[in-house]
């Protein structure tokens, strides 16, 4: 009780005769002031976060679709040369470096194509990298000694090699190899120039679709040299080779950067997306401006309530001290009579509208925050639909070179000798892999984007549609089916599982040795509440340390000579098991075939 009144002391030094009509108004602000700092500060901190990890996932997809896109390219460059290297002409000249040949050799190089505009020249070097022939101007764009060590030089005969960027006069350029094999082995090889520049408002926009404010930069692997797609530009403030995930650093005229850097795997460059935090950051702090003029609002408008109150109750409160007062001097006629009894309710009351506005600013700060995910997911939806229309657009040449090489096999295979039907052959069933591999990548993204809507699915019917679509390949291998009827129901979207089980069970036929009869079995079981289905094979297996590999995009074990297929087929099963909220697996040993499985929510009802 000693504490007693050394607190009532400290209260008084605080508020020194400031009667309670005053007291609770300024308490209550003080109050009221303090949430609403700590929970807009929160706010703030909260929808600053969400943007900068919506601005991170886009960075990383963008980053990524850009490098598959020039990866795609670079491969298609490098098959065209190669088919332009086993030009005879060229082989000539090689052979025997006549004047006549030198000639021959030049009229090829200025015409193989393609647009002279893409094209700065093409060079014939020797096996042992020494440059023999060219179409260009040695001193005008080289110099003496030339740029060989640009050069990466192509190893096999059926596909070329993209070399690293640098600037050649006043255009970029970087060399595209090829090998130049004759019947006793290598002769040398052609080396093509292209441009690598573009159009200012070509790269604006290519820019306006990543997003406003972008930058987009490729360099070579070394780190010598980094372009804008317009023209040399300083190389970034830090090592990207050396560089893993979201990058954040300072440009001198820009600020501070998030940037995302991957490798271009054959091809010798990086590719660099970055973005200017600034702009991330601008429409979270508008979000936050607005808000603080929403907090003052409140502040004012709970100042005058809290004051109001504080009157209300201040006025019974005087008239109990004016009564105590007068008893005190000995009046003791005086009464005291305080009929208000709702103070409590009134008070209750302005708290409740109180919290109704923090919560409409709460609503508020909601909706912005929809209204950015939703304009995000626009400018996402743009990028897919773009690398739809391109992917779309890269069958129709793929379309025509098949078949206009299947007409000249059938129509002048007769008049071919056997390497040019050969060479006709290779066109095909290169064209025939470039399509399907377009097909799986379209067939991804449609697991990856659309809208799955889940229902109750009877797995006996979709394994039957399955066997079904499969029918010619499993009589064409004479495989043996078993189901183990009936199969359970699940909670799933019927045309993706049909999809996940065409692509399992065509694995199983597809890794089997020639020289093996097929046996597939499609069983289920129940297991930890879920609903687990197997399709096993006897085919070849995998090794344990490649069972994490098989289901990422492109991941193959084998050569497309001993089993064809794309590597996307057990992408496509895992992507499509994660958004039926389900996941897959594999079994194996090499030899002793593998088991395949993928768990599923079973339907409602079903029991576990």
């Amino acid at each position: 009780m000693a504490d007693l009144p050394t607190a009532r002391s400290a209260r008084r030094r605080l508020l020194p005769g400031i009667s309670i009509e005053y007291k609770l108004p300024l308490s209550i602000a003080v109050l009221l002031l303090t949430v609403i700092v700590v929970s807009s500060w929160a706010a703030y901190r909260g929808v600053r976060s969400a943007a900068f990890t919506a601005a991170r996932e886009r960075l990383t997809n963008v980053t990524n679709e850009l490098a598959s896109l020039l990866q795609t390219q670079g491969r298609q460059m490098g098959v065209l040369l190669a088919r332009a290297a086993a030009n005879d002409t060229i082989r000539r000249f090689f052979d025997s470096q006549t004047p006549q040949a030198r000639l021959d050799a030049l009229a090829a190089l200025r015409n193989m194509g393609p647009a002279p505009e893409q094209v700065i020249g093409a060079e014939l070097w020797s096996a042992r990298h020494e440059r023999l022939l060219t179409t260009i101007p040695e001193e005008s764009y080289f110099g003496p000694g030339g740029q060989a060590d640009n050069v990466v030089w192509a190893a096999q005969a059926d596909t070329g090699a993209v070399g690293r960027i640098q600037e050649i006069g006043d255009s970029l350029a970087y060399p595209v190899s090829a090998l130049v094999t004759g019947p006793a082995g290598p002769l040398g090889y052609l080396v093509q120039w292209r441009r690598g520049s573009s159009s200012p408002s070509a790269h604006e926009g290519t820019v306006a679709i990543i997003g406003t404010g972008a930058g987009l930069y490729i360099g070579n692997d070394r780190g010598d040299f980094w372009t804008d797609l317009v023209g040399a530009v300083p190389k970034p403030p830090v090592d990207i080779r050396a560089a893993r995930g979201i990058l954040t650093y300072e440009r001198p005229d820009k600020g501070p950067m998030l940037a995302a850097a991957r490798p271009l795997g054959a091809l010798p460059w990086v590719v660099l997306v970055e973005f200017p935090e600034r702009l991330v950051a601008a429409p979270v702090t508008l979000f936050y401006r607005r808000l603080l003029i929403v907090d003052l609002a409140l502040v004012v408008v709970g100042l005058l309530a809290a004051w109001w109150m504080g009157h209300r109750i201040a006025a019974p409160l005087r008239q109990l001290t004016a009564a105590s007062a007068g008893i005190a001097a000995g009046d003791y006629s005086r009464s005291v009579t305080v009929e208000r009894d709702d103070e409590v309710g009134q008070l209750a009351a302005a708290f409740t509208t109180m919290a109704q506005r923090v919560r409409d600013a709460q609503i508020r700060l909601e909706e912005q925050v929809r209204e950015r995910t939703s304009a995000l997911q626009e400018r996402n939806d743009e990028l897919e639909a773009f690398g739809y229309s391109i992917s779309h657009d890269l069958r129709a040449p793929l379309r025509a070179m098949q078949g206009f090489s299947q007409a000249l096999l059938e129509d002048c295979g007769d008049r071919l000798d056997a390497m040019g039907r050969e060479y006709a052959e290779r066109i095909v069933a290169g064209g025939k892999r470039m399509d399907e591999l377009i097909r799986d990548l379209l067939a991804y993204s449609r697991v990856s984007r659309a809208e799955l809507q889940l229902m109750r699915v009877p797995l006996t019917p979709i394994a039957q549609s399955a066997l079904a679509e499969l029918s010619g390949l499993l009589r064409s291998r004479s495989a043996n089916v078993r189901v183990d009827e009936p199969l359970p129901v699940v909670l799933g979207h019927p045309a993706t599982l049909s999809q996940v089980l065409m692509n399992l069970l065509g694995n199983g036929l597809k890794f089997v040795p020639p020289e093996r009869t097929p046996e597939l079995r499609v069983s289920a079981e129940r297991r930890n509440g879920l609903v687990r289905v197997w399709v096993e094979d006897n085919g070849i297996g995998i090794a344990p340390e490649h069972l994490a590999r098989i289901f990422r995009v492109f991941e193959r074990l084998h050569s497309t000579d001993d089993y064809p297929g794309t590597g996307i087929g057990l992408a496509i099963v895992r992507k499509a098991a994660e958004r039926m909220g389900g996941r897959v697996g594999v079994e194996s040993n090499p030899g002793s075939g593998s088991r395949f499985w993928i768990e599923l929510q079973p339907a409602p009802g079903e029991g576990a």
